[in-house]
């Protein structure tokens, strides 16, 4: 058995296992302290992934992460007497002050946890995100392509790598800032934080109009390296801020602003921009990579959770085939350091994996015996009785998208339900679309999608939106999940059985969850959950409680 554990101390804290070639369980840290975007590693991170997989720490061979920074803001590890000690190669222990990062020496670095050593390979942050889409694509070949927020270097926000059998190498780096762009945009328009946010920048820019001067100066803002000198991060968002929305760095909108007309202006020019120059980061490395990607396309980071983006490149970069890690932000860079050792280093053989062995990576708990024994037919009729209720079941799901184990479903054919869930349950701003789930055979019928879309990281035109209004974006679109029964068979047959009552077999599913908090991870989470919220019944495993035989609090 070669068995690898990853690790990211970054926000997005998250640890996973690769066993004998294959990823087998992975967890982010906020699924188990309840803090969104929590940073660091714990005890019990590490302990999640291990006892999940079968494998004790000793058993290890190697630690993997993009990179030690055990200083992070909100990390635990300071303050944890259990932490994982980082030792130089005379045995010295890093200090936790400190950072370490990039390739480094994978066999001078060592880790030591509960007096146990092993050896630590550290991965560049881009390779491990690259990483974690190839290992699991399928593909033999494929260019590989990373892009997130870095205020860093500008090489610390992009990387083009070429993947080949059990190998992947850097390629080059594409200096794109635009992620960088992205984020701060979130916060000057008063949306919020860039890091918690960006997907609600990317749902109002439905409502928007690109402003002209992003089209009649497209190459200037697409090209600053060029047109602004030197690669200066700072200076190239600031230059883009001022240039779209004509205000200065420091004349942000103010939170009552950020839902009105000239939010969704800048919101759509910002969006556009980011499509147009990542799209063109897709088209040029496949024409520098030659014939080295094979036709192939893979995608991570946490600029590929934009669902518009992601679509206009599978359909406008020229690659055949592409894939995309459902968990893209870098939470997901655990996994793909992990993968990355084992295959490059360790030279373990690579797998194949279905949708469900990459989507559902996290602990199946044991549910209580409440309720009434499951019955998806009165589920169903619940549902297009107009209710609204909590799935739970499973193991979770690895990265932001509830995949049908930790979410919330509802009918598509109420047009109020899009307000009741915003406003009453989730908690959140009116504009917020929200996902359909649907059968995977008859996608084609509601849906202008190219392929499947197991993973909600695609766009489509929706085909017949009078008769979904609830899960149609005010553009037209929707972001859908195909659902194959192999996949997860208890939601397949209960959008089947939804379809049967109504004629139509698809379902709103949004992730089991208030605004800004993370997915229920426990059984309890799930029961807080039913207890503060108004849906009207909760699945939780094999069994049903609506919310009139609910137990007290």
């Amino acid at each position: 058995m070669v068995a690898i554990l990853g690790l990211c101390f970054g926000h997005d804290g998250a640890a996973a296992l690769v066993k004998d070639g294959r990823l087998v369980s992975a967890v982010a840290k906020e699924r188990i302290d309840r803090r969104k975007k929590s940073g660091g590693v714990t005890r019990d991170l590490i302990g999640y992934v291990l006892e999940e997989a079968g494998v004790r720490f000793d058993q290890l061979d190697a630690l993997a992460c993009g990179e030690f920074i055990p200083y992070f803001e909100g990390s635990t590890f300071l303050n944890d007497p259990h932490a994982i000690t980082v030792l130089d190669p005379r045995g010295t222990p890093v200090p936790r002050a400190a950072r370490v990062e990039g390739l480094g020496s994978y066999t001078a670095l060592k880790a030591s946890f509960d007096g146990v050593v092993k050896p630590l390979a550290l991965v560049d942050h881009h390779l491990a995100h690259c990483a974690s889409a190839f290992y699991t694509s399928g593909f033999e070949r494929a260019a590989c392509l990373s892009v997130d927020a870095s205020f860093g270097r500008p090489e610390h926000s992009s990387l083009a790598a070429l993947g080949e059998g059990r190998g992947i190498a850097s390629h080059s780096c594409p200096g794109a800032l635009i992620g960088n762009a992205y984020a701060v945009f979130t916060e000057r328009l008063g949306l919020g934080s860039g890091l918690h946010k960006a997907g609600t920048l990317m749902g109002l820019a439905a409502y928007g109009t690109v402003r002209p001067v992003v089209r009649e100066r497209l190459d200037h803002f697409c090209r600053p390296f060029t047109d602004w000198g030197a690669p200066d991060v700072h200076a190239y968002v600031d230059s883009l801020w001022t240039g779209i929305t004509g205000r200065g760095p420091d004349e942000c909108l103010a939170a009552a602003e950020s839902d009105g007309r000239e939010a969704m202006d800048i919101a759509a020019s910002i969006q556009f921009l980011f499509e147009t120059i990542l799209v063109g980061h897709a088209r040029e490395l496949r024409a520098r990579a030659g014939d080295r990607h094979g036709g192939n396309l893979c995608l991570s980071g946490g600029s590929f959770l934009n669902c518009d983006t992601n679509t206009r490149i599978v359909r406008t970069s020229g690659f055949d085939r592409v894939h995309l890690f459902p968990a893209c932000g870098d939470d997901g860079t655990a996994a793909g350091a992990a993968l990355y050792v084992a295959h490059a280093l360790y030279l373990e053989p690579r797998r194949d994996y279905e949708p469900s062995e990459i989507m559902y990576l996290g602990r199946g708990h044991e549910v209580p015996p409440l309720g009434r024994p499951l019955d998806l037919g009165t589920v169903a009729r619940v549902l297009a009785g107009g209710g609204i209720v909590a799935l739970y079941q499973g193991r979770g799901e690895f990265g932001p998208r509830a995949l049908g184990n930790r979410s919330i479903l509802a009918d598509p054919r109420r047009s109020e339900m899009r307000d009741i869930l915003n406003r009453d349950i989730k908690m959140r701003e009116w504009f917020r679309p929200f996902a359909p789930a649907v059968l995977a055979e008859r996608a084609g019928e509601w849906f202008a999608l190219e392929g499947e879309s197991p993973y909600m990281l695609l766009l489509a035109e929706v085909k017949q939106p009078d008769r979904i209004p609830a899960a149609t974006h005010v553009d037209g679109t929707a972001r859908p999940q195909t659902v194959r029964r192999r996949d997860n068979p208890v939601f397949y047959d209960l959008i089947a059985a939804f379809g049967e009552i109504t004629g139509v077999p698809v379902l709103i599913n949004t992730s089991l969850n208030v605004n800004n908090e993370p997915l229920v991870e426990t059984p309890d989470d799930a029961l807080r959950f039913f207890r503060a919220t108004g849906v009207d019944m909760l699945v939780l495993g094999d069994r049903m409680v609506r919310r009139d035989e609910a137990a007290p609090a």
